[in-house]
């Protein structure tokens, strides 16, 4: 008989309780202008947390050839791929960042990573086997690894939540002070992919309020990071001055909204894309 799959909050509590016990690879990377980091989906909003510590370019899955074919001569100090399995995205990163002459660093929490055989130098980051795409643990650990936040504070915060019921809203829009927009991207990307139904976007305060929230929406939310919103309409606000909390606490409250219906749904259409792209995984749930 096929083992239930737990749902994303799960996950949620299971990394915090190892966030603190995992050994990591003792950190590496030089604060630089020439750093060049790369990711794709979620691994693409935490690359600019990377470049936000340490310096340097973000490029992302759908940007990075465009942008490097034309500028092939621009010099990169190092250049780091940030992708959890180190296969798909970061399989052909890895390829044509080496037949342009560079070497990558790989940043993974696989160590049969399909992309090492293009990289330089692999930084295993430790993680629990989750289903594909939830990355919890996986994307957590590697924040925790840059920036060592408060465990017990996130835990804290997620002890006090008061979980919303995000099936009444047929969109959520999550609004954040603009340091935590790179998790906005990440929250609002794990709505998409985990709730049937349910659609959604992020931006930073400063950007959004050129025209993304002009309208009245009754069935719309909007989830505030670390920010207050001045009008009037359907709002939950998380504060916490931290990255990490953020992000566990937001798939806390998306976890505790899923089905196993959503979770059916995200398992075959991974399969299916998998297929459909011919994506390299060493590493399968």
């Amino acid at each position: 008989m096929q083992q239930k799959i737990k749902h994303l909050d799960f996950y949620v509590m299971e990394t915090l309780d190892n966030l603190e016990k995992w050994n990591y690879p003792k950190l590496e990377i030089e604060k630089d202008d020439g750093n060049l980091f790369l990711g794709s989906g979620a691994a693409g909003s935490v690359a600019k947390l990377f470049a936000e510590k340490f310096n340097g370019m973000v490029l992302d899955a759908s940007n990075y050839r465009g942008f490097l074919e034309r500028r092939i001569n621009k010099i990169f100090t190092s250049v780091y791929i940030i992708n959890a399995s180190g296969g798909k995205d970061g399989y052909n990163m890895a390829k044509f960042i080496s037949e342009i002459n560079l070497k990558p660093n790989l940043i993974t929490c696989n160590e049969n990573a399909p992309a090492k055989e293009f990289t330089d130098k692999i930084f295993l980051i430790p993680s629990l086997m989750e289903p594909p795409t939830y990355n919890a643990s996986t994307y957590s650990s590697m924040i925790y690894w840059v920036f060592k936040e408060n465990i017990n504070d996130i835990r804290d915060l997620i002890s006090k939540i008061k979980v919303p019921d995000l099936r009444k809203y047929k969109y959520i829009f999550f609004l954040a002070a603009d340091k935590y927009q790179s998790i906005a991207e990440m929250t609002s990307e794990k709505v998409a992919e985990t709730l049937e139904g349910i659609g959604s976007n992020s931006d930073g305060f400063t950007n959004a309020f050129h025209g993304i929230l002009r309208q009245p929406n009754k069935n719309r939310l909007i989830f505030c990071l670390n920010q207050k919103y001045p009008f009037k309409d359907n709002i939950y606000e998380l504060n916490i001055d931290s990255y990490l909390g953020l992000l566990l606490a937001t798939y806390y409250i998306i976890g505790n909204n899923q089905t196993d219906k959503d979770t059916e749904n995200l398992l075959r259409n991974y399969q299916e894309t998998a297929k459909e792209f011919g994506w390299k995984i060493n590493k399968v749930f």
